[in-house]
């Protein structure tokens, strides 16, 4: 399935193939989507657990969502490398596509009030960009965001995933698949254990899930929201790629690029002049 999300050439691919696995492997990962199968919830909870020991980890996001103030569309894909680190509860976004209006963001508990530092692409009437400070929920009220900054991430996820089951438990409940081992699009064909979830539906409200989970690591890769009905119209789309949970996060990486350059500015205009040499001086 080839989904064109707003111009002509912002294009997503989000069909999906059988998975290869190495022979070595193949028998500990059968075994593995066996369990799933039967315990899907359960894994889903381990998995929640996992991405609850990560301390910090950066990765590329990429983001497909129906969104607007007015007139929900469907916008993007857009590319974003994230930065994550657990204490103090921070997140950095950096929009990595050109011709997006976004620049990137910052959030640091406890930094600023506890606001979203925001820097576009571009200025207004073609005067620089400047730097803005926002509440967490101003994005999603002007709708540039389904969700506050505080709310991304891998765990979030999971967390918002298993929140959803319990919730229509009382109406029936979520019906979850295993569909086995696939391939998703542009992911270097790496293999993924895939679930399909199925809820109550409820008008204007995408009622079907598709969760994609990496074989090795077993964290979350991708998720897909749909509407229900014949043509299961795409709601959103989102793609964990490149996670590296082996890092060590500073300070530093939850500045802005912007914020970097100006206090480089500042540093060298502090500075003293160098002293001259005898030699340039001709002394």
């Amino acid at each position: 399935m080839l989904v064109s999300a707003g111009c002509a050439d912002a294009n997503i691919d989000l069909s999906t193939r059988p998975g290869r696995i190495e022979a070595r492997k193949a028998a500990d990962i059968d075994a593995r989507a066996d369990e799933i199968r039967s315990d899907p919830i359960g894994f889903l909870q381990r998995v929640a657990e996992k991405c609850a020991a990560l301390d910090q980890y950066t990765l590329t996001f990429t983001r497909v969502e129906r969104r607007g103030l007015f007139f929900k569309s469907l916008r993007g894909p857009e590319a974003i490398a994230c930065w994550f680190r657990r204490e103090p509860y921070s997140i950095r976004m950096k929009w990595l596509d050109d011709d997006v209006k976004y620049g990137e963001s910052t959030f640091v508990q406890g930094q600023v009030g506890n606001k979203v530092r925001f820097m576009p692409r571009h200025g207004l009437f073609g005067l620089p960009p400047l730097l803005t400070k926002v509440h967490l929920n101003t994005p999603v009220i002007w709708g540039e965001a389904r969700r506050p900054l505080t709310e991304w991430g891998l765990e979030k996820l999971v967390l918002e995933t298993l929140a959803s089951i319990e919730e229509v438990k009382p109406r029936g409940g979520a019906l979850i698949e295993y569909r086995g081992i696939v391939t998703l699009p542009d992911r270097a064909g790496r293999p993924v254990h895939y679930l399909h979830v199925v809820y109550p539906r409820d008008p204007g409200v995408a009622s079907i899930q598709e969760l994609y989970f990496d074989v090795t690591t077993e964290l979350p890769v991708a998720t897909i929201l749909r509407f229900s009905g014949k043509e299961q119209k795409l709601d959103a789309a989102y793609f964990y790629d490149e996670i590296d949970t082996d890092v060590m996060l500073s300070d530093d990486d939850f500045v802005l690029d912007a914020e970097r350059d100006e206090r480089s500015t500042a540093e060298s205009a502090d500075s003293p002049p160098a002293k001259l040499s005898a030699d340039a001086t001709g002394s």
